[in-house]
């Protein structure tokens, strides 16, 4: 979607903006906020071809996010706190590297992504898109 802007923090918010409501207003207001991730983010990525699919990198992990899912008012509340945290709306998270920096979707293969890290660089098919 061509008015949707995606940012990531240095405080770990990941937020989601429309960028026809900048201007309009005297502050801008984001249509999505992540705040599950503690460690600065160092990429993010639109699919390229699914207009809800992002690709976020931080320093311990990458992640997919699906921002058609919405949160179901009905679902009980979790007690684990850890678990709590957890927005619905991410997929996957991939964690076999150390200081991500990037994170690319390949062009022809929809749901093959790349990472770059300190370790080395991964290629990989998440198994639940």
């Amino acid at each position: 979607v061509s008015n949707l802007l995606a940012t990531g923090s240095d405080d770990g918010t990941l937020s989601v903006w429309d960028l026809r409501t900048f201007g309009k207003a005297d502050k801008a207001t984001p249509l999505a906020r992540f705040t599950a991730h503690k460690t600065p983010i160092t990429s993010v990525e639109w699919h390229p071809t699914d207009e809800s699919m992002l690709g976020v990198t931080d320093d311990v992990g990458a992640y997919v996010y699906d921002l058609s899912v919405e949160e179901d008012a009905m679902a009980p509340a979790s007690k684990n706190v850890a678990v709590a945290d957890i927005p619905p709306q991410l997929l996957f998270c991939h964690a076999g590297s150390r200081l991500f920096k990037e994170l690319h979707w390949h062009p022809q293969i929809s749901s093959c992504m790349m990472t770059t890290a300190l370790t080395g660089f991964s290629v990989f098919i998440p198994s639940n898109l």
